[in-house]
């Protein structure tokens, strides 16, 4: 029994395996000063991106790209590649992998750290038309859109809530859009009522308000992202006077989460000390 103690107490600890669920800034932030901070034989981390854009950006350390195959495909994932720790950094309205990372977490039993980024909130002299989902912004635009002399005939609607879906937009709705995604949707050319503009942030207030006069703008349409990379556009219709159609953040998922990448640090640090 002596020298089995012995032996346990001298074996090498192993080092402990995350994975970052990300695409966001958060998560590249993150990925940046744990390359720094932690060496391997701390931390091993990988980074996962949805593979929805075609050049994302490249975050720090390891990385892939592609979705899982579902829960179970995460799950798979987590236990073949002996994933200690799971840090969901992806974007608020990403609910499907959001899911399935608490769900997968849980049965297979390794703590989870979810990104909680905090949603903008209206203040003084924001015009916004909260809506529960995406699709009941289509249904107001298209109530509004059978008004005479609606903001459809006096300027253009600024879509900017991403390449996903929108053929909800295409298909319900006559009037002329300005689209700005972070790469060229593939139905431009079947879109001939819609203006395209392909563009990564962060925005400055500055070119947000000159974007929103050149191509007079009547309705800006956004889902509630939360942060800074893109806020400008909702302080340049503050600004300007322009109403917001906001799409509402889904429901939190229950988990451990954190507001700043420092609080994620923090969190790391303590698991790499406890396990």
């Amino acid at each position: 029994m002596t020298i089995r103690v012995k032996l346990l107490g001298n074996q090498k600890k192993m080092a402990e395996k995350l994975l970052i669920l990300g695409g966001t800034r958060e998560a590249y932030q993150l990925a940046e000063i744990l390359n720094a901070q932690f060496t391997s034989e701390k931390l091993n981390f990988l980074s996962s991106l949805a593979g929805t854009t075609k050049k994302p950006n490249i975050p720090a350390g390891k990385f892939r790209t592609g979705g899982f195959g579902g829960f179970f495909g995460l799950k798979n994932f987590l236990v073949k590649e002996r994933i200690s720790l799971l840090v969901d950094a992806t974007h608020p309205f990403a609910e499907r992998i959001s899911k399935n990372a608490l769900l997968a977490s849980s049965e297979i039993g390794i703590p989870l750290l979810v990104f909680n980024r905090p949603p903008w909130v209206k203040k003084y002299n924001d015009q916004w038309i909260e809506v529960s989902r995406l699709e009941n912004a289509v249904k107001y635009l298209k109530n509004l859109e059978k008004i005479p002399g609606s903001l459809f005939s006096t300027g253009l609607i600024f879509l900017t809530t991403g390449n996903k879906d929108l053929w909800l937009f295409q298909n319900s709705l006559n009037c002329n859009f300005l689209v700005r995604t972070v790469e060229k949707p593939e139905l431009v050319s079947e879109w001939p009522k819609a203006k395209f503009l392909k563009n990564r942030g962060p925005y400055t207030l500055e070119n947000e308000i000159k974007l929103l006069k050149k191509h007079n703008i009547s309705m800006l349409v956004s889902k509630n992202s939360g942060g800074a990379s893109t806020y400008a556009k909702i302080e340049a219709t503050r600004h300007l006077k322009i109403p917001v159609l906001m799409v509402k953040r889904p429901e939190i998922i229950t988990a451990k989460s954190c507001q700043t990448v420092n609080e994620a640090i923090e969190w790391l640090h303590l698991q790499c000390s406890f396990n």
